[in-house]
């Protein structure tokens, strides 16, 4: 799979304040070594396509879950309500190589599902952003699951061979 040149590591809710701060959600494990003074962000759409965009910022503060982020040039609550649902991302080449056992998330999307005994579920078709936590929108052949990503369910991710184990509990995939 193709690395993206961009990787999203945010997403921006709302102004906060008059001053020209953003509440940003993270979208990343690590928002305390992403969101950083001086740190360059490209405004990006769903796809994670840059329209050219891109944001210095200034200043940064974590918010209960979210951070509060002041960037460059936007010195009043009417500059950041342009960039109100928008997500924000790195450039491929500032994020840190991942780990044994890291991955992101649209890495998901194309992957084969099977379960412990290796029956195959389907192919990932979509990451669902919920709020009880993301879901893998999976379609098998005669049917689509909806299936939480959770540690719970989901017992490996192995990169390499493109598949997700999953050990759904009774009626999960009957649904």
């Amino acid at each position: 799979m193709e690395r993206p040149a961009h990787l999203v590591v945010g997403l921006v809710k709302k102004p906060h304040g008059i001053k020209g701060e953003a509440l940003v959600y993270p979208v990343t494990d690590e928002p305390d070594a992403v969101f950083l003074e001086r740190r360059v962000l490209a405004v990006v759409d769903r796809e994670g396509v840059p329209p050219g965009q891109e944001l210095v910022v200034a200043r940064v503060r974590p918010f209960h879950r979210a951070w509060l982020l002041h960037f460059e040039g936007f010195e009043l609550r009417e500059d950041v309500d342009a960039l109100r649902d928008k997500y924000l991302a790195l450039r491929a080449e500032d994020v840190r190589d991942l780990g044994p056992g890291e991955f992101y998330f649209h890495e998901l999307v194309g992957m084969q599902v099977v379960t412990g005994d290796k029956s195959v579920v389907g192919a990932v078709a979509e990451v669902i952003e919920a709020p009880q936590g993301p879901m893998l929108l999976v379609r098998g052949e005669a049917k689509e699951h909806l299936v939480p990503f959770a540690p719970w369910l989901v017992r490996k991710v192995d990169r390499a061979a493109r598949s997700i184990e999953i050990a759904p509990p009774p009626g999960l995939l009957e649904v």
